[in-house]
């Protein structure tokens, strides 16, 4: 990224220029570019080689989106797991102050904020002055995150969101004692091989991960709303045992793709920074 422009001559003030914000985690290169806070433009790429590229990539996607080049944007913060993979950053920020800027943004009524990626997940909550007052992380072999998702679809060989559906109705889970990817993909075949149901398995799948985010939550206080970000979420059957178990619904954001809020949160914070 070139140096950070200064409002000048022919600019409206700062606020008016160009900010993007890229999230670099274990599977996806997220970025998001906004102007007056904004989204002018996002991209989500899964990884095809090496992060640094994936992280290229999204940005080239978002520009092209946005009808900009490189050069217009004014700041980029980097936030995330592959947080020094991303060249073109200008800074960086960490990925819990990202998703508290994002989050402040889309819901300021939000006080607990749960975070399930590809590879780990998080909890933190907000106070009513809107300062984090507690978290807790874990990424753990990636237990409880996409990453165990997209390993039984994988060996199922159905799609995704074909799986969740259909798991939904199942009625005698299989639950799996492996968390890690890797584990799991090796008990799913040897339990399939032994006559269970795919969908039972993948039904007791999805119960499991609930149960390992709603530990994790555990260890804040639960205060509503309560809002859960990441790929995760778009799992229904994982969100719906989740809720039975918090006890409560989950609150959604609208307007953003809930894999790049982080990325938006970064952005913003760019934003910001250059106004100062």
């Amino acid at each position: 990224m070139s140096q950070p422009r200064s409002a000048g001559a022919g600019d409206q003030g700062a606020g008016t220029l160009p900010y993007a914000g890229c999230d670099l985690g274990i599977i996806t290169a997220k970025v998001v570019i906004v102007e007056n806070s904004r989204i002018l433009a996002a991209e989500t790429l899964p990884y095809r080689s090496f992060p640094d590229q994936a992280a290229v990539g999204a940005m080239e996607g978002a520009l092209a989106k946005a009808g900009l080049r490189r050069e217009d944007i004014a700041l980029c913060l980097a936030t995330g797991m592959g947080i020094r993979a991303v060249a073109f950053a200008d800074d960086a920020v960490s990925e819990i102050i990202s998703l508290h800027r994002a989050v402040r943004q889309l819901n300021s009524r939000a006080r607990t904020v749960i975070d399930v990626g590809g590879h780990s997940f998080m909890a933190f909550n907000i106070t009513e002055d809107g300062e984090i007052k507690e978290s807790a992380v874990t990424d753990r072999c990636a237990a409880g995150t996409g990453m165990v998702l997209d390993a039984m679809a994988k060996v199922l060989e159905m799609p995704l969101d074909e799986m969740n559906t259909s798991a939904a109705r199942s009625k005698k889970p299989v639950y799996i004692n492996n968390q890690c990817p890797i584990f799991v993909e090796s008990e799913v075949i040897s339990l399939t091989n032994d006559g269970h149901d795919v969908l039972d398995l993948f039904a007791g799948v999805a119960a499991s991960l609930a149960g390992k985010i709603a530990g994790l939550v555990g260890r804040v206080d639960l205060i509503p709303d309560v809002v859960m970000v990441g790929g995760v979420i778009r799992n229904s059957l994982v969100v719906s045992n989740l809720e039975r178990k918090l006890g409560l619904g989950l609150t959604r954001l609208d307007g953003i793709d809930p894999q790049t809020v982080a990325a938006y949160g970064a952005a913003l914070l760019a934003e910001e920074r250059h106004r100062v």
